[in-house]
């Protein structure tokens, strides 16, 4: 029998467990979605889980696991890059600290057109948030 087969034994048999979390406060949508394993994540949402249970040691949901392991890699998704180029554009020293202290990666990361964003911070000609990427 197959994981999706033994997930849908377990939640027929006890349907209250969709939601169960354990010591961590992560439910089993956070490890299928971590896992990337689709089907059982359908399953899942289908029988009722919450989609955007946020665990108790990171406040991390479902959609934040899937992307974890690419994050240890130095993934960012599409607008996590583009809202840090804009931050970097306008100048708004703020939002970039902000980004750079949440996602120390950006400083050697490139924007989804693969310019890097220490380039983008010295044409910004912003000391301010130059110095972010020392």
């Amino acid at each position: 029998m197959g994981a999706i087969e033994k997930v849908r034994v377990i939640l027929d048999s006890h349907p209250d467990l969709v939601n169960r979390r354990d010591e961590t406060g992560a439910t089993a949508l956070h490890y299928a979605a971590f896992g990337g394993n689709r089907p059982i994540v359908q399953l899942l949402i289908e029988r009722g889980a919450e989609i955007n249970a946020r665990d108790s040691r990171f406040g991390a949901t479902p959609a934040g696991w899937a992307i974890e392991y690419l994050r240890e890699l130095g993934g960012f998704l599409g607008i996590e890059l583009d809202d840090f180029a804009f931050a970097i554009g306008r100048g708004d020293v703020e939002w970039a600290r902000r980004f750079i202290g949440r996602f120390p990666g950006l400083r050697i990361a490139s924007d989804t057109r693969g310019i890097p964003f220490r380039k983008l911070a010295d044409e910004s000609e912003n000391e301010e948030i130059v110095r972010l990427f020392e």
